[in-house]
């Protein structure tokens, strides 16, 4: 019996000890990586706070060079670091110097806002992930000065430690109203509060428990508010405000620099110098060639634009005189009439209108959110996203404004820095793409050649945590959350968009009409005539001219006559010299006729023979006229084959963003399903197998539209620095991998590498369709047996790139032309004659040539093209194999 009762208790399960879930240090870390993704979101989350705390202005001191014992938390003076000689060792050296860490760098934040206490340190800072910002928003609650927080995870602090090794927060609240039962003054001084966190005692831990945190009250009384100090910089090189505006394009679009921040003041000091970029931008903006401001109000957005006749400047300089004599010296008036009174009807529609001094054109349109195209509904009406506003310029990279900027690089630079449209969330940056809206897509469809251009385009999008609380951002402050409201906040947008294409698409295209119309009445000719009727007239005129010179015949007939009574009088003028009685005046006055009269038979003579060449001359030009008229013909139907293939890359282009956009989205999508079946703990493999096929084909779309996307009108504009060979590499691994196993193989040989400075997207049309045109030949040459292998060859050799193939080369017939549009031995459905050609345009706007070398293959053919980069060279740059 008692053996039972044993074996009873023995399988019973009994405790063994209590544990309780605790957290490792490094997660605190890892949080602040993830969910802050680089050094400014971390400090714009810190600066946030501030806003939140119901500042009215926040200072921002950056010090890169301030060095500081990392034990006494004291200043290290310029003078106690001079034994350091390398920059690069000088922290090393003055730590074995003084004995004692160094911290290198500094950022101090100092705001008036209402400051904390002991129990706000403890649970709105120190507590992770507490976030009473989020209940307010959730009960519509607001601050005292009525802001809505921006802050709402508990996170953003975590972001600190991004930043440097040691943050020093110091703070003061406002002393609480004194109640009745308080007996002395002295209970209700609030006090001054200091907590400091070195980030590696946590890295040292085995939980964030092990690691106390102290709160020391301060004896000196300080203003309402807080600082907080990040000492030991992590990348101290990241805040330098020197050449590079990257500093500032981050400032930019991380904090508004168009109309600031409502009630809140923010100053900036790098080292001691102040940036403004407020200042600059609105000079920008103020000296833009178009604008557009938006506004919706929850049913309609609201579009007004306005243009300066810079927006139909032309850029060559050939054009320039003749803009001036139609545009430029009346400002537009009498351009700007015809429009209003000419083409009415659509000037109407449009909501284009006459302007004033400063600009020359207005125009208003609105559109009404239920009436857009696939907008996103909720119980039978539109998902209002909330009101919102903004603007949004068109700016140019040559214009300077002197008052602001010293040079023209400097305001190039600067302009660069604010390129692009941002979204502000009561004056804060909500990170977007640099393109979001699709202006390049716009920009690169068939039609619209005159519309808003991604590289010189600035401007913001004002949104509010009250008003637009359905916008809800990514954890990551990087983007918007894809829900129904942010989709129709995009549709109206887009809106936007589509209007300003139109608009400037209506606005230059009647300048060109404009124009046309002024140069065919200074031609006295119709503005509606074709090449073929200006031939028709210039022939018409030809044998107009032609038969008044053909009756010179007639002339010399008079001329002959003429002559001959002239000898007549001649005759007589001697007979009478021989009588005795002569008349003196008579003799003179038929001295003065015959003399007379023999000049003009020399101006007659003389006009005749100008008349005989003048006909040779008419025969020549008639002659062609005539093979001008062939040509034409030629030309006509060789532009026609051209047009078939602008209208292709044109579909290529479009095709390549909605792809691109479409794979976006499964990847995205993707990625949410991917964290739901985790969640849910989703165990059917053929799911997850479903899962992982959709979003492989979703990156191979996405790799293989990357390929187009360098090629893009708009992407063209921009030039980076790069060696020859990082882009052929590219380009080989890309072809090899499109081969496969069809018999072609590139072989590169960099026998010595350089830099050039032009566009990626350029050199890889130019490679490509160089190595197309040679996988066109090689696979015919294969096939017909006529050679037992294709490979591609190609060399670096500084500053050329050298590219042939083992086919049978050039054909002699066509060696002197090849680069010549329209010249080629393809079937007549394979080719157009066009590849060779857009290859030397392409490198003639990049300042480089090509041409095909002198050696011939065992064929006897000409068979390898030479690149020359001696005119985009990158100084100093050239790399030793």
């Amino acid at each position: 019996m008692m053996s039972e009762n044993l074996e009873s208790m023995a399988s019973e399960p009994s405790i063994v000890d209590t544990f309780r879930l605790e957290v490792h240090p490094s997660v605190v870390f890892k949080l602040g990586a993830d969910l802050i993704t680089d050094d400014m979101q971390a400090l714009i989350e810190l600066v946030k706070n501030s806003y939140d705390a119901d500042a009215t202005k926040v200072r921002i001191e950056i010090e890169t060079e301030t060095l500081t014992d990392a034990n006494t938390g004291k200043v290290i003076e310029p003078d106690e670091a001079d034994e350091a000689d390398e920059a690069d060792e000088a922290d090393d050296a003055l730590e074995h110097k003084l004995k004692t860490p160094v911290l290198k760098g500094l950022i101090r934040i100092i705001d008036d806002g209402i400051g904390m206490d002991l129990d706000t340190i403890r649970k709105g800072w120190l507590t992770v992930s507490l976030s009473q910002k989020q209940l307010m928003k959730e009960r519509n609650l607001t601050t005292a000065k009525e802001r809505t927080p921006l802050g709402d995870k508990g996170l953003g602090r975590l972001g600190a430690q991004r930043l440097g090794e040691i943050i020093t927060l110091t703070t003061r609240k406002e002393s609480p109203p004194p109640s009745d039962t308080e007996q002395s003054d002295q209970q209700n001084i609030s006090q001054t509060l200091k907590v400091s966190i070195g980030w590696k005692r946590f890295a040292l831990a085995d939980n964030l428990s092990a690691v106390p945190i102290q709160v020391e009250s301060l004896p000196e009384k300080r203003k309402i508010g807080t600082t907080l100090e990040i000492r030991g910089l992590r990348d101290p090189e990241f805040w330098k405000n020197g050449e590079t505006n990257e500093l500032q394009k981050e400032l930019a679009s991380m904090i508004s620099p168009y109309d600031g921040v409502a009630g809140f003041q923010m100053s900036l000091l790098i080292d001691g110098v102040k940036i403004n970029l407020r200042e600059k931008a609105q000079s920008i903006l103020s000296n833009a060639q178009l604008n557009y401001g938006f506004n919706f109000n929850g049913e309609s957005i609201i579009i007004k634009g306005s243009f300066t006749t810079d927006f139909l400047r032309p850029q060559k300089t050939e054009d320039i005189a003749f803009f001036e004599k139609l545009v430029g010296n009346d400002n537009g008036y009498k351009f700007s009439e015809w429009l209003a009174t000419a083409k009415n009807k659509t000037t109407s529609t449009l909501g284009v209108e006459k302007g004033n001094d400063q600009y020359f054109l207005f125009s208003n349109a609105s559109f009404n959110l239920s009436e857009l195209k696939g907008v996103e509904l909720s119980d039978g009406k539109p998902v209002n996203p909330g009101v919102f506003n903004g603007e949004v310029s068109g700016i140019s990279l040559n214009r300077d404004t002197k008052s602001i900027f010293d040079r023209a690089s400097e305001y190039r630079e600067f302009v660069r820095a604010l390129v692009g449209i941002k979204v502000y969330r009561d004056g804060f940056g909500v990170r977007v793409d640099d393109d979001w809206l699709n202006l390049g897509a716009q920009w690169t469809s068939a039609g619209s050649y005159y519309t808003l251009r991604p590289g010189n385009v600035t401007g913001y999008v004002n949104i509010t945590a009250k008003n637009n609380a359905s916008l809800e951002e990514t954890t990551n402050r990087e983007a918007f959350r894809d829900t129904p409201a942010y989709r129709n906040f995009y549709k109206l947008l887009s809106a936007w968009t589509d209007y300003t294409g139109r608009v400037q698409e209506y606005i230059r295209r009647s300048y060109n009409e404009f124009k046309q119309l002024h140069l065919a009445d200074e031609a006295n000719v119709e503005v509606i005539s074709t090449p073929e009727s200006l031939i028709r007239n210039a022939s018409t005129q030809i044998e107009q001219v032609t038969k008044l010179a053909r009756r010179t015949a007639d002339a010399k007939l008079s001329l002959q006559k003429i002559q001959s009574a002239t000898d007549v009088l001649e005759e007589q003028k001697r007979s009478s010299d021989n009588t005795l009685f002569q008349d003196p005046e008579l003799r003179i006055a038929v001295d003065r006729a015959i003399q007379q009269v023999t000049l003009a038979r020399q101006e007659a003579d003389s006009l005749i023979r100008g008349l005989d060449s003048l006909l040779e001359e008419q025969a020549r030009l008639k002659a062609g006229i005539d093979l001008l008229s062939t040509q034409i013909d030629v030309a006509q139907s060789q532009i026609g084959d051209a047009w078939e293939s602008v209208a292709l890359g044109i579909s290529a282009e479009s095709l390549a963003h909605e792809v691109q956009h479409i794979s976006d989205g499964l990847r995205g999508r993707s990625a949410q399903i991917t964290q739901y079946l985790k969640g849910v703990s989703f165990k059917d493999q053929r799911v997850w197998t479903y899962v992982e096929h959709v979003r492989s084909a979703a990156a191979t779309l996405a790799k293989q539209t990357s390929r187009i996307a360098p090629s893009l009108r708009h992407v063209r504009e921009n030039k980076e620095t790069f060696s020859v060979s990082s882009i052929i590499n590219k380009i080989a691994e890309y072809h090899a991998g499109r081969w496969g196993s069809n018999g072609l193989k590139i072989s590169t040989h960099i026998l010595y590498d350089f830099n050039v400075r032009l566009n990626p997207g350029r050199l890889t049309q130019v490679i490509d369709n160089l190595i197309l045109n040679s996988e066109y030949w090689l696979l015919q040459a294969l096939r017909a047996r006529k050679i037992d292998s294709g490979v591609i060859t190609i060399k670096i050799d500084h500053p050329f790139l050298f590219l042939s193939d083992s086919g049978l080369g050039i054909d002699p017939s066509v060696e002197e032309l090849i680069f010549e549009p329209f010249i080629t031995l393809k079937p007549a459905q394979q080719g157009r004659g066009l590849g060779l050609f857009v290859v030397k345009q392409l490198l003639d706007a990049e300042r480089a040539s090509i041409t095909l070398t002198s050696d011939r293959n065992n064929f006897g053919r000409r068979y390898e093209f030479m690149i020359n980069f001696s005119g985009c060279l990158f100084e100093d740059s050239n790399i030793q194999p």
